[in-house]
């Protein structure tokens, strides 16, 4: 088979073609029986390395990494037993490839604006099934990936770089450039080339790697997997067990790899020990030493002024804002219809207690009085729902007042993000009520909640993420972390609230701050950015935030 031909079949088989591409190979096909021969035993190759698990669907509540997730807890299920036969996959991905070139006859014939509709539609039907954690000096071969995105099945090519994965299934794989991979199920990937490290532990085991000679299956452990251009795969088994077998082997001939063990498959599948050599997954990520990213702040509000009473005309520092904060003006009142809140800032000194490496709270930090206020404060640049793109945002809050068990007054505390063009029209929430439970609502009024009850008399933590899409639903996180809870270099993989089917259209580019109830608050250091390094608290030297 020519190269030409081998790089179009390729693309067809790993969905990557263009138009440009699958109009050549339709081409080709056509005028050449040879080519066509070649085609359908390349794709039969193809066929039998497909998988065939069943898509996954994720947890609306709290942890979004497993179809069986509730509240937390991950049921394993044994691995689904194949259902089609290798001839018939063969000839059901034949017909399904045969369909779309002759489908692209018809539309090199009848291209029109409803086709394009109709294919980002298709895209846009597919479930997520796996988050960029971390990304570090890394060059993508065809669109920049970017952390917190969230990935749809199929290929990814990493040319250089090094990126940490987590798939909705629980496991975490460290990738490094170059190297090339297929997304197939929240448990399962198809390795190319390159090398990969895999932890799976806590409810991830099960996870397979498949590569061109063999078929790898952790046992709950950690695990190295290389494989050269040609397919032959090393194996390093870092902790725990992993079974593995050549792809073509019989089931029965799965052999068991444990700590400290590696072996060495070669292109016909055939293996042999090797010594053990792989970083353990922990250690690599300690080499790329995750940093704080503030300097991609979108905007930062660190309060930063005198102690004292503080005009809020002369609340302008900060960066990334277009003007000052403000009262809500008349039109933008709704419940209450008039908005009493004070026309001046207090800003309190050294009463936030903090315990994450960030120096908001030592210094300035807003006091929200008791009662009902609201304070807005414009972007310069606003969050692009229509677009896609990920957003977070971080706000440390603590009460000031005991709470009383015989008493349950209207105590709420939300951060709004709304749109200058239709101030009462789609918008994001994030907060809690007078349960003290987190809560997500947007702008149809559908509230996510959480069971879980912040506790009292301590400084928290929000971190809220926005993935945003144009073509189907947008994906909304938050979480709350408490004194005594850790921040990890990377997003978490459970959240307190995950929003399901919610499709938001608009443009948010004003931060809402509101506080009802008897209790006043401190918040301090609002951070909106574009990753999870950007907007969480980290350990470093100096911070690198300017408050001009």
């Amino acid at each position: 088979m020519s190269n030409d031909l081998h790089s179009l079949i390729s693309a067809v088989c790993d969905n990557r073609a263009s138009q440009t591409e699958l109009s050549h190979l339709a081409q080709i096909l056509s005028e050449n029986s040879v080519s066509r021969d070649e085609y359908l035993r390349y794709i039969d190759l193809h066929a039998a390395l497909a998988d065939e698990a069943l898509p996954v669907v994720e947890s609306g509540i709290v942890d979004y990494r497993s179809p069986a997730t509730t509240f937390g807890f991950f049921h394993q299920t044994e691995k689904p037993s194949v259902g089609i036969h290798r001839d018939k996959k063969f000839l059901l991905v034949a017909s399904v490839l045969v369909f779309a070139i002759v489908g692209l006859f018809w539309q090199m014939l009848h291209e029109s604006k409803n086709v394009k509709v109709e294919q980002a539609g298709s895209i846009a039907n597919e479930t997520p099934l796996a988050t960029i954690l971390f990304s570090e000096d890394c060059r993508w071969l065809r669109e920049d990936i970017v952390e917190g995105q969230r990935l749809n099945p199929g290929r990814i090519d990493l040319q250089s770089g090094t990126a940490v994965l987590r798939f909705d299934g629980g496991a975490e794989l460290v990738l490094v450039g170059p190297a090339a991979i297929n997304l197939q199920t929240s448990s399962r990937v198809l390795v190319h080339h390159g090398d990969i490290i895999v932890r799976a532990a806590n409810g991830a085991e099960g996870f397979v790697v498949t590569t061109p000679t063999s078929e790898v299956i952790d046992l709950g452990t950690e695990f190295a997997v290389k494989v050269d251009c040609n397919g032959a795969t090393e194996v390093h088994v870092l902790d725990g067990e992993v079974s593995y077998r050549g792809l073509y082997a019989a089931e029965e001939l799965t052999n068991i790899l444990r700590t400290g063990e590696g072996i060495a498959i070669d292109g016909k599948g055939l293996p042999r020990s090797v010594p053990m050599n792989s970083p353990r997954f922990q250690e690599f990520v300690n080499r790329v030493n995750p940093r704080s990213r503030s300097d991609l702040l979108m905007a930062y509000e660190g309060f930063n002024y005198s102690p004292g009473l503080l005009q809020l005309n002369e609340s302008t520092l900060g960066k990334g804002w277009a003007g000052p904060w403000r009262k809500r003006l008349p039109q933008e009142c709704a419940i209450p219809s008039e908005d009493s809140s004070p026309d001046y800032f207090e800003i309190a000194h050294g009463e936030m207690n903090v315990t994450w490496p960030v120096p908001g709270g030592r210094l300035g930090s807003l006091m929200l009085p008791g009662g009902g206020v609201y304070y807005i404060r414009p972007m310069k640049q606003g969050i692009d729902l229509e677009a896609e793109d990920v957003t977070f945002f971080s706000l440390m809050v603590r009460e000031t007042k005991r709470r009383s068990d015989s008493e349950r007054p209207r105590e709420r505390l939300r951060l709004t993000l709304r749109s200058s063009d239709d101030f009462h029209g789609p918008c994001i929430s994030f907060g809690h009520g007078s349960g003290y439970r987190p809560f997500v609502q947007v702008g149809d009024g559908v509230v996510f909640t959480c069971p879980l009850v912040l506790p009292a008399e301590q400084t928290t933590l929000w971190i809220g993420k926005i993935v945003s899409r144009q073509y189907s639903e947008d994906e909304i996180y938050f979480r709350v972390y408490c004194e005594n809870d850790v921040l990890d270099y990377a997003e978490p993989a459970t959240w307190h609230v995950v929003t399901r089917n919610v499709v938001l259209h608009t443009e948010l580019d004003l931060v809402l701050l509101s506080s009802e109830g008897k209790t006043a608050r401190l918040v301090d250091e609002l951070r909106i950015g574009p990753t999870w390094r950007s907007v969480a608290p980290m350990v470093e030297t100096k911070e690198e935030i300017s408050i001009e």
